[in-house]
């Protein structure tokens, strides 16, 4: 369930003129083309997006969408905090529930 305030802070950041620049491609080419970002539809299915560290979270509805160069961009609201993922992050569902289940063991030392 998303936080009313955490989302109209996202719409205010999203929406402010002298924001940083949007996240995408640095390059000279990149900086020369437009962005666009818009609203997600109010019925978009949600996302599973796969970390750095190889593990796939989900599921998060999609609140904007965004496209830079050709890149394009989800922001999204997962466990209270705003998320930037990009489009080539993004897993099926199927994938989510067949992955791994990730366990916290605990080292045996031996003296």
């Amino acid at each position: 369930m998303s936080n009313p305030s955490l989302l109209k802070k996202a719409r205010e950041i999203l929406t402010h003129t002298k924001q940083a620049p949007l996240p995408g491609p640095t390059t000279n080419e990149a900086r020369d083309t437009t962005s666009m970002i818009e609203s997600a539809a109010p019925n978009t299915r949600p996302v599973y997006w796969e970390t750095g560290t190889g593990q796939i979270l989900g599921p998060a509805v999609p609140e904007f969408l965004m496209r830079v160069a050709s890149s394009y961009w989800i922001v999204t609201t997962f466990g209270g905090q705003i998320q930037w993922i990009n489009a080539d992050r993004l897993r099926s569902r199927k994938a989510f529930e067949e992955q791994a289940t990730v366990r916290e063991v605990e080292l045996i030392h031996s003296f």
